[in-house]
């Protein structure tokens, strides 16, 4: 068996990352706009005109029942009843991202309280976690960020489409508009 690379060290998630808060807003205190507004749910809550967190975000949904959930944004957000996590680079947010994902159980399983249960950001920084050595996270890196534009890209081409869809099928469905 060979011995471990000796260029790996472990560290706690709030050593190695910015493990912060949101800002809570409320549905009535946004103003008009088309920046996701991501709370204590599986989705984003509502839409608002600006955003407190650049794209490729990891968000963990603070309270209620799905207190702990770990999602990911390519977009910029405004972070709400939520944990965010980023590393100093998107590649180390995206390895981050997984490390939290194999862990989900753990952190789903940390939720606090009766009522209404909670994750903390403090449950999510004494997180360990196993960081490459700088030689693996740039080959990784020279991988993954064009893969992770590319699901961006997509994922814009397929809310517009949506959206069109929306737009046209009220249109077909009264006679508007046809097919030939």
């Amino acid at each position: 068996m060979q011995n471990a690379d000796p260029n790996w060290e472990v560290k706690t998630i709030g050593e190695y990352a910015e493990v912060t808060k949101g800002d809570l807003i409320t549905a009535k205190e946004t103003k008009s706009g088309n920046i996701k507004v991501v709370a204590a749910g599986i989705d984003y809550s509502y839409l608002h005109s600006e955003f407190n967190r650049q794209e490729n975000t990891v968000t963990i949904s603070g309270s209620g029942a799905n207190a702990g959930y770990i999602n990911f944004w390519r977009e910029p957000i405004f972070a709400s009843d939520c944990i965010t996590v980023r590393g100093k680079t998107d590649i180390e947010t995206i390895l981050l991202l997984f490390h939290l994902k194999l862990v989900q159980a753990h952190i789903l399983n940390q939720a606090k309280g009766s009522a209404q249960p909670h994750v903390y950001p403090s449950d999510i920084k004494v997180l360990n976690y196993a960081v490459p050595p700088q030689k693996i996270l740039n080959k990784v890196e020279r991988i993954f960020i064009p893969l992770n534009s590319h699901i961006s890209n997509n994922l814009r081409q397929n809310q517009y489409l949506s959206q069109l869809r929306d737009w046209l099928l009220p249109m077909l469905m009264n006679g508007q508009v046809s097919v030939r």
